[in-house]
Order: C-alpha cells, then sequence, then structure tokens
C-alpha cells in the first residue's frame, strides 16, 4: 500500500503484517476518522473515494486505487486533495 504522507509520494507498506498494523491502528484511532463515500468495483480493480476527518474539525478527501487477485488486495494507492493553492486552469 502506498499512503498519500508525505507528500508527494506518500510511504509504501509491503507485506500482509505490516499492511495489517496499518489498518487495525486506523480502526483504533478514536480522535480521526475515515469515512468512505462510496465504492466502485469492476474486475479485479475498486475505486473507493473517502473523506478523512481530522480530530480538530478539519478533514481532507481522496481516493483509494484497489488491485485485487485470488480474493486478496494486493495493491493499494492512496491519494488526496492537498491544501493550498490552485493551479490555474487554460482560458
Amino acid at each position: 500500500m502506498e499512503s498519500i504522507q508525505p507528500a508527494p509520494n506518500g510511504t509504501r507498506y509491503e507485506g500482509y503484517d505490516v499492511n495489517l498494523a496499518l489498518w487495525q491502528a486506523l480502526a483504533a484511532d478514536r480522535v480521526n476518522r475515515l469515512e468512505v463515500e462510496d465504492t466502485f468495483a469492476m474486475g479485479d480493480r475498486a475505486y473507493i473515494p473517502w473523506r478523512f476527518h481530522f480530530g480538530d474539525g478539519g478533514s481532507v478527501r481522496g481516493a483509494t486505487l484497489i488491485r485485487v487477485r485470488d480474493g486478496r488486495i494486493v495493491e493499494a494507492l492512496s491519494y488526496a486533495k492537498a491544501p493550498g493553492q490552485s493551479t490555474p486552469l487554460p482560458e
């Protein structure tokens, strides 16, 4: 799995035990929370848009792209909208 932090490339987590510990810590967090907004699956791929709510009331939106093989997640790439100045669009 590749997480959204630190930007721009995130952190890569490899292996079952490491990923299990990461998701268990996220599920046990009582200050912040992850809200899944939708799930779309097609074949061996899934798209999951989400919003991560911080304990201070702020939030960030993002999405995770999942690839499955033999009923197991083999890849999860997470991306988030970053705060800051937006890129100007062409006229």
